[in-house]
């Protein structure tokens, strides 16, 4: 099956092409290697980390692992980098290892995962709320994915779904802007720019997903992984990887826009839950504010595909994406108050 230029679009900024035979092997190697000692840095015990912050428990039976506080659970797999804070996957920058007898975390994950979860107002104390820029992925001579058979085609949705999200915070008095208001052919570059003009608080973008494996479905949502990090698709960080976005300065909010829009997105549409990965896409990477890839079903399963081609389930996207950026909003001026 081909994919549609909206997979190859997006992916062809986060995937890597590493070549083939015994040279690319032994680059692959060395870069794997590498990645491993500069994302490494010290490695946490979970039990550690349990008394540094003061969760309730820490239990550990074979790989399932779980931290909890009063209200909030942490449920690890060993050797993987899943993690489910209150039933909601998110995906580590790296594993949950063994070492020495304990399992352990990356400190990056600690700083950059946990912590800006069982503590928004520490990672958003430093962030606006007043302007929201949606961004409807593809336009004009870029369909996206498409199924031209059933009339389906991503740029249209995507357009729909984040007019009806902008009508629906403004109801709450929010200042929404969209990159692209009609089907027009509009750069990732010119996305950017415009989100950088209005002086963006935050940005989503908003998408539906493909792929060449029918059978995958469900609902992603995408944040800039920190510099020096691996993308979820991948084991390995290449040189690039270890450069810093602008989007980078934002890492502990994007980690809680990350997941309330997923949470959100989960508790209406009821699909699969794909989880809070992590991508170098250009609109995210390359904006200097919050930001989030939403990716709300794919138009390649049938099962998806069923259910985007229904009003019902359109409503449904939408409110879970305004909820999604109305509880991060409400938590940012929260911590605002407690920080003034």
């Amino acid at each position: 099956m081909n994919l549609p230029s909206h997979h190859r679009l997006k992916k062809s900024g986060a995937h890597r092409a590493f070549g083939a035979g015994l040279l690319a092997g032994a680059w692959l190697a060395a870069e794997a290697a590498s990645a491993g000692s500069f994302i490494m840095g010290d490695a946490v015990s979970l039990s550690q980390l349990s008394h540094r912050y003061n969760f309730i428990a820490y239990t550990a039976k074979g790989k399932n692992l779980a931290l909890r506080t009063k209200f909030n659970t942490f449920t690890f797999e060993g050797d993987t980098r899943k993690v489910e804070f209150n039933n909601i996957l998110i995906w580590l920058n790296a594993p949950v290892a063994r070492h020495w007898g304990s399992w352990t975390i990356r400190d990056m994950d600690v700083d950059k995962t946990i912590l800006p979860l069982i503590n928004p107002p520490r990672a958003l104390k430093s962030e606006g709320w007043r302007l929201v820029v949606l961004d409807p992925g593809h336009g004009g001579q870029d369909p996206g994915a498409s199924d031209l058979r059933r009339g389906l085609e991503e740029k249209r949705i995507a357009l729909e779904l984040a007019q009806r999200v902008r009508t629906i915070l403004q109801k709450y008095k929010v200042d929404v802007r969209l990159t692209r208001g009609g089907d027009q052919t509009t750069d990732l570059g010119q996305r950017c720019l415009l989100a950088h003009r209005w002086g963006a608080d935050l940005f989503v973008s908003i998408h539906l997903n493909a792929a060449a494996n029918a059978n995958s479905s469900g609902i992603e949502t995408h944040i800039l992984p920190p510099a020096g990090c691996p993308i979820t698709a991948s084991a390995f960080v290449s040189s690039r990887d270890r450069v810093a976005f602008p989007g980078n300065r934002h890492d502990g909010a994007n980690m809680v826009l990350g997941y309330y829009l997923q949470r959100s997105l989960i508790k209406y549409t009821r699909l699969e839950d794909r989880g809070v990965r992590r991508s170098r896409f250009y609109v995210i990477r390359n904006v200097d504010c919050p930001a989030a890839l939403v990716e709300c079903g794919f138009i390649s399963s049938r099962n998806d595909r069923t259910k985007i081609m229904t009003s019902a389930y359109r409503d449904n996207v939408v409110r879970g994406i305004a909820e999604g950026i109305q509880t991060y909003l409400n938590m940012v001026k929260r911590a605002q108050a407690l920080n003034p």
